[in-house]
C-alpha cells in the first residue's frame, strides 16, 4: 500500500539519506582500518612477508567494501555463511595467523579482522552476536600474546602504553558495523510497523464501513421488497393502500440514502427507543404481532449504537428467513447487565453462510456483551448481555418484564 499521509515523503527521504550515511561511515571505517593496520605493520615486519601482508590486507579490504550493501538489506536476509563473507574472514584471519608467526609483526595487523569479526555480528541473531565479538577479541589476543611472548620477536621492545592504544582501538573497529547497522535494523522495523499500523487501520475501516453498510442497507432493503410485494397484491383491489405502501418505500428509501451517506461521514446515530418502535412498525405491516418493550431509560449512547444494532439485525433475519407471526422485543436491566431478547415463532432454517449475526459478535464482544441464540420447537430466541458500565454498576436493579405475548424456547 502507498502511503499517502503527508509526512511519509519526508520519512522515505530520511531513510534513504540514513541508508547513504551508514554505507559511507562503513566503508570509511574499512578503509581507515586497512589504512591503519598498514601504516602500524610496515614499520614491524620486513622482507617478503611485509609484501604478502600488504597484498592480503588490501584485498581484506576489498572484500569488506564488497560485504557492506549485503549489511543494509532487511533481517535475516542474508546468511553469516555467505560467500563474500567466508572471504573476507579468511583473508582477515589469513593476514593476522601470518602476522604472529614468530616473529611476530605487530598489533595492527589485526585490524581487518577485526572489522571482519564486526561484519559478521552484524548477520546472527542473539546471542550469537556477543559470542562472535568475544571470538574475535579472543582471536586477536590469543595471537598477539602469543607473539609478544615469543623470544625471536623482532622490531623494537613493548610499550604497554601503544599496545593498549591499539587494542582499545580494535576493540572499538569490532563493534562500529554492529552499532551502525543495529540502529539502522531498529529504524527500519519501526518504519515496518507503522505501515502495518497504517494498513490494519485502513483494513479496520473498511470492515467498519462494510458492517454499517451491512446493518443499514440489509434492513432497508427488506422492508423495501417486502412492502413493494404488498403494494403489488393490494393494487388491483385496493389501489389507495397500495399507494400509500409506495409512499412508504420512497420514504424508506430516502432514509436508506441519507443513512448511506451518515456513514461515509461517521456522523450516524441511533436511539434505541426509536429502532424498536420502526422495527415492531415493520413487523406489523408484514403481518406480524409485534410487542416492544424498551426499560432501560439509562442505558448508555454507546451501548443504546449497539442494541439497535443487534434490534435491527434480528427484525431482519425475522423478515427474511422465517414465516412468524408473533415477535417480541424486550430491552431490560437486570442485576449487573443489560440484556435484549428477541423471539419470533415460525422460525426458518438458519442460513450458515450469513454475515450478519457475525459482525453483531464483534460490535457486542467489544462491549465485553455475548450473543446466543436458542430455538426450541419453532421459535427462535436471540439474546444479547451487555455488562453495565462500572460507573453505573452500583445502580438498582429492575425486574425483568414478562411479555404478555406467548412466548417459547427463550430459556438459556
Amino acid at each position: 500500500m502507498t502511503d499517502t499521509w503527508p509526512g511519509a515523503p519526508r520519512v522515505t527521504a530520511d531513510l534513504r539519506a540514513m541508508r547513504l550515511f551508514t554505507v559511507f561511515s562503513l566503508g570509511l571505517g574499512m578503509l581507515i582500518g586497512g589504512v591503519v593496520q598498514v601504516l602500524l605493520g610496515v614499520g614491524v615486519a620486513s622482507g617478503p612477508r611485509t609484501v604478502v601482508l600488504l597484498v592480503g590486507t588490501t584485498a581484506a579490504v576489498l572484500a569488506g567494501l564488497a560485504v557492506i550493501p549485503l549489511l543494509l538489506r532487511g533481517p535475516d536476509e542474508v546468511p553469516p555463511h555467505h560467500p563474500l563473507v567466508l572471504v573476507l574472514l579468511a583473508l582477515s584471519g589469513a593476514v593476522w595467523v601470518l602476522a604472529v608467526v614468530p616473529p611476530f609483526a605487530g598489533w595492527g595487523w589485526a585490524f581487518t579482522l577485526a572489522t571482519a569479526g564486526g561484519v559478521l555480528s552484524c548477520l546472527v541473531r542473539g546471542r550469537w552476536r556477543a559470542t562472535v565479538i568475544l571470538g574475535c577479541w579472543a582471536a586477536i589476543g590469543t595471537g598477539g600474546l602469543i607473539g609478544v611472548l615469543a623470544p625471536s620477536r623482532v622490531g623494537p621492545p613493548p610499550d604497554a602504553v601503544a599496545d593498549a592504544i591499539v587494542l582499545s582501538t580494535l576493540a572499538v573497529f569490532t563493534l562500529l558495523p554492529l552499532s551502525a547497522v543495529w540502529v539502522q535494523q531498529v529504524v527500519l522495523r519501526l518504519e515496518h510497523a507503522r505501515r502495518l499500523a497504517s494498513d490494519l487501520a485502513v483494513a479496520q475501516e473498511r470492515l467498519r464501513f462494510a458492517t454499517d453498510l451491512h446493518d443499514i442497507q440489509g434492513h432497508n432493503l427488506q422492508v423495501i421488497a417486502l412492502k413493494s410485494e404488498l403494494a403489488e397484491r393490494l393494487l388491483p383491489g385496493q389501489p389507495e393502500r397500495a399507494g400509500g405502501e409506495i409512499a412508504e418505500i420512497r420514504r424508506i428509501a430516502q432514509v436508506a440514502l441519507d443513512d448511506t451517506r451518515a456513514v461515509v461521514n461517521d456522523y450516524r446515530t441511533v436511539t434505541v427507543a426509536t429502532e424498536a418502535r420502526n422495527a415492531a412498525a415493520v413487523l406489523r405491516s408484514a403481518g406480524i404481532r409485534c410487542i416492544a418493550h424498551i426499560g432501560t431509560p439509562d442505558l448508555p449512547v454507546a451501548l443504546g449504537a449497539v442494541f439497535a444494532v443487534a434490534i435491527r439485525e434480528a427484525v431482519t433475519n425475522v423478515l427474511r428467513h422465517s414465516r412468524a407471526t408473533e415477535a417480541t422485543i424486550a430491552l431490560v436491566r437486570v442485576a449487573a447487565e443489560y440484556r435484549l431478547t428477541v423471539t419470533n415463532n415460525a422460525a426458518g432454517v438458519p442460513r450458515p453462510d450469513g454475515t450478519g449475526l457475525a459482525g453483531l459478535t464483534q460490535r457486542v464482544a467489544a462491549q465485553r456483551g455475548t450473543v446466543e441464540t436458542t430455538r426450541e420447537d419453532d421459535t427462535f430466541t436471540l439474546t444479547v448481555r451487555i455488562p453495565v458500565p462500572a460507573a453505573d454498576a452500583p445502580a438498582p436493579a429492575a425486574q425483568e418484564p414478562t411479555p404478555t405475548g406467548r412466548r417459547r424456547g427463550t430459556r438459556r
